[in-house]
């Protein structure tokens, strides 16, 4: 069982999508997204999973939401009652969703010292700040320490990710500068990531899905460069045998890698996205 830091708590947002497995052995707090179907609302990772999401698509597109100030204020009152007085929040970005200004008003009122993270990245990329943030906290370095040095790193993090249509992002309104590409040729695969403003972007367009692998583990290798510490991730939306083995592929090709993280997206993406999807993340550390 890992040490829990007395000092710093870390709260993440569903989509940040960290490890299930990782936030339990690790003791992050989580505050769940919400998922609204005509007659019932489900909370993401919660009461929810992503198959689920994924068989009902066809039938019904539900409504998501950022964290409402009931349950942000339960996980601030759960880190008050463990014992902490202080807290790293860690959120996707403001540019694709509403949690980071929610947390940060639900913040100012809980009687806690939090520093509220827009990390300007989605899924896993957002997720590995979380993570880096954990750990830092495990190693005894105090609040001021651990936020300067994850907002520095999350400059420095990516996710590249294609999805095989871009039906369920136009349907959610969260497709960004990637709108231009809607109804192009047929099987270009936009290879999308986040920009500067945390705002959806098409990084590159290739033809076919194979084609689309290689370009997205180029694209990796040319974030990593010469960076000697990094982690990496494999994310995926019911493509577990693509992910599965792009991650054996990684493991070949980037032996040095600090770690390298797997996982399902949430369920609240999975709407935004369908199913298909496949991700790839990269944290330079040094």
């Amino acid at each position: 069982m890992t040490k829990i830091n007395p000092h710093v708590a870390i709260l993440v947002d569903s989509c940040s999508d960290v490890p299930a497995d990782f936030i339990a052995e690790h003791h992050l707090y989580m505050v769940p997204m919400t998922i609204a179907y005509h007659d019932e609302i489900f909370l993401d990772k919660v009461t929810i999973d992503p198959d689920t999401v994924y068989a009902n698509l066809d039938k019904e597109v539900p409504k998501t939401a950022s964290p409402t100030g009931d349950l942000i204020a339960k996980a601030f009152a759960d880190i008050k009652a463990d014992g902490f007085k202080e807290v790293i929040a860690v959120c996707i970005s403001s540019g694709l969703s509403g949690t980071f200004q929610q947390v940060e008003i639900a913040a100012r009122v809980s009687g806690l010292d939090v520093s509220v993270i827009d990390t300007k990245n989605i899924g896993i990329a957002s997720g590995l700040t979380a993570i880096l943030a954990a750990q830092l906290s495990e190693e005894g370095l105090h609040k001021v320490e651990i936020e300067a040095r994850i907002r520095t790193v999350a400059k420095h993090t990516k996710v590249f990710f294609y999805v095989p249509t871009l039906t369920y992002l136009q349907k959610g309104g969260r497709i960004g500068r990637v709108a231009g590409m809607a109804g192009t040729l047929l099987n270009i695969k936009p290879i999308i990531s986040c920009d500067d403003d945390g705002i959806y972007y098409p990084v590159a367009k290739v033809r076919g899905e194979k084609k689309t692998l290689l370009k997205m583990k180029k694209l990796l290798a040319e974030t990593i460069g010469n960076a000697q510490r990094f982690n990496l991730a494999v994310a995926d939306g019911a493509n577990h045998e693509i992910a599965a083995q792009l991650t054996v592929e990684l493991h070949e090709l980037y032996p040095q890698a600090e770690h390298i993280f797997t996982g399902n997206v949430s369920p609240a993406l999975g709407v935004h996205t369908g199913p298909g999807l496949i991700g790839l993340g990269v944290q330079i550390l040094a």
